[in-house]
């Protein structure tokens, strides 16, 4: 749906207004501080919800600066694609994807703005932001999914050469909780990581519920869903991880793991016995699998391909 993700960069005003500047060249274009703290203040305000020591506050936002001004700059570049592609959006398939945005989440138009009042966005920032996903994937859809194709004899390739997929076999049901630490990180942080860590599993220990200490503390796009990382065969898993869960019982967890990732905590929620799955049965699984691994490999080839074609200085 076009519209996910939308309310991350159409925020009001409302905060103090500070000098702005530019802080990246995208051929004739700029990208301004304004823009870049807009679309950082959702970031930054889970960042400091964590009260993380100091030093590591500080690093998770520097690296989360960088992240949004490299995504700010291929959104820019997507943009100036289509404009050379000469693609548009009008008025009406921004009113239709407004509408079908209402209809799945059952708002009227009073509930809408009292939504986006609240959040500190304006409703015309939003039709703003829905234009430009609708544009970008026009474009992305011209330039890359259409030449992204997944073959019969790719799929069968894929079912035979991973057997551990959809043969019978147990199946290990796992969450987690990480704190990433890096290699050039100084031993002072990773030693105050290691201790909070420790201090959650105390908690654990003490009964708190992994799934919320997990959306609370985990660094990982899975925290959000309590750290659910889906289920795994043993033999999927790092040798480290593996000898970790495959002696505990549903519902029970490791100790504090110090992974190449960063500390880990890992909770087997359920044991499953799966059953063989055939390969027609399958087919479906492992082309949708294959055309997301090939989409966003083209994807990431394109995008580079339009840097490498580009003018782009980044001086923040």
């Amino acid at each position: 749906m076009v519209y996910a993700g939308t309310l991350t960069s159409c925020r009001a005003d409302t905060e103090a207004e500070v000098v702005d500047r530019i802080v990246a060249f995208v051929n004739q274009e700029i990208i301004l501080l304004s823009e870049l703290e807009k679309a950082m203040a959702l970031y930054e305000t889970a960042i400091r919800e964590r009260q993380l020591p100091a030093d590591t506050e500080k690093e998770m936002l520097y690296r989360a600066r960088q992240e949004m001004i490299d995504h700010l700059i291929d959104r820019r570049l997507i943009q100036q694609r289509a404009d050379e592609l000469g693609v548009t959006v009008d008025d009406r398939e921004v009113d239709d994807a407004m509408e079908r945005m209402k209809r799945s989440m059952l708002f009227t138009d009073e509930d809408l703005r009292q939504s986006l009042a609240e959040k500190g966005y304006t409703l015309e920032g939003y039709r703003n932001e829905l234009r430009e996903q609708i544009l970008r994937q026009r474009v992305l859809t011209l330039e890359v999914k259409s030449k992204v194709v997944v073959t019969p004899v790719d799929i069968q390739a894929y079912y035979e050469t991973h057997p551990e997929e959809y043969s019978a076999g147990r199946q290990y049901h796992l969450r987690n909780i990480i704190m990433r630490v890096d290699k050039d990180m100084p031993d002072e942080s990773k030693k105050t990581i290691s201790e909070m860590m420790q201090k959650i599993h105390d908690r654990l220990q003490a009964g708190e519920s992994f799934e919320t200490l997990a959306s609370q503390y985990s660094q990982s796009s899975f925290a959000e869903k309590g750290g659910d990382l889906g289920f795994f065969a043993l033999e999927d898993l790092a040798p480290q991880l593996r000898e970790a869960i495959e002696e505990l019982q549903a519902g029970e967890f490791t100790p504090v793991l110090d992974t190449p990732l960063g500390y880990q905590i890992l909770y087997l929620e359920e044991i499953q016995e799966k059953p063989a799955v055939s390969l027609e049965k399958a087919t479906d699984e492992i082309r949708e699998k294959l055309y997301e691994d090939l989409l966003e490999e083209r994807f990431e080839k394109w995008v580079t391909e339009l840097r490498e074609k580009s003018h782009i200085k980044v001086v923040l």
